[in-house]
């Protein structure tokens, strides 16, 4: 009579992946948090299609500095 081991089945582990919707939510959640800490902030139009967003408690001279700087740093987009 021949021996005849059995060993246990294995067990079926589920596998978990990062979906990127959620590490797409992740990021949203984090820049909406920012945004909050950073208070209120005004929208510039540099084009049609080209907004940013500066701290409104900036000087004229200050804003207008940064959309020279923009605009020198960015020259293909516009």
């Amino acid at each position: 009579m021949a021996l005849k081991q059995s060993f246990p089945a294995p067990k079926k582990q589920k596998i978990s992946y990062s979906s990127g919707d959620s590490a797409h939510n992740q990021v949203k959640m984090l820049l909406k948090n920012l945004k909050e800490k950073n208070g209120v902030v005004i929208q510039i139009t540099i084009t049609d299609r080209t907004t940013i967003e500066l701290p409104a408690h900036l000087s004229q001279e200050e804003i207008d500095a940064r959309i020279a700087n923009y605009r020198k740093l960015h020259t293909s987009k516009i």
